[in-house]
């Protein structure tokens, strides 16, 4: 993983108005961090932005705060992914391509992309793997029978 570092803007936004100068800007270092480790150093840079206040408008400003940055996060994390390679562990959704192809070949093509995408989750026995890939095999049909009532309906 390539370092980087995020400016987490933890601003202290609570129902209790607070002076200009309360507001804290805090980084977060991404860098060679797991998501847990993440999450937990967000956690307490909020809770040292928001330390001044009474245990009520804190824990407001606390669950505030951790929004912002995680949102903040959340853009960071969409912006680099067409930048970086795609983690294996990441993986959450397939594309299958419909064009020239045969009604076996798409099926042949969801079954390979829902097992692709199950073997990513790490499934915890055999019984689990199958069970994720035969439920994404049906949303998939799902999603396909759903394209094809679209299209008449506009047709």
């Amino acid at each position: 993983m390539k370092k980087f570092a995020i400016l987490a803007a933890i601003v202290a936004v609570s129902a209790v108005a607070a002076p200009a100068s309360a507001a804290h800007l805090v980084r977060v270092s991404l860098a060679d961090k797991s998501a847990a480790q993440i999450d937990a150093e967000i956690r307490a840079a909020a809770q040292t932005v928001c330390a001044d206040r009474e245990a009520a408008a804190s824990a407001a400003c606390v669950d505030s705060a951790i929004y912002g940055a995680t949102r903040q996060l959340n853009g960071i994390i969409k912006a680099r992914a067409g930048k970086a390679a795609p983690r294996r562990e990441a993986l959450t959704v397939a594309r299958v391509s419909l064009k020239d192809k045969s009604a076996a070949q798409i099926q042949a093509d969801i079954r390979l992309a829902a097992q692709t995408v199950c073997k990513a989750t790490r499934p915890a026995n055999h019984t689990d793997y199958r069970a994720c890939v035969g439920g994404a095999v049906r949303s998939a049909k799902a999603q396909l029978q759903a394209m094809a009532v679209s299209a008449k309906t506009e047709a």
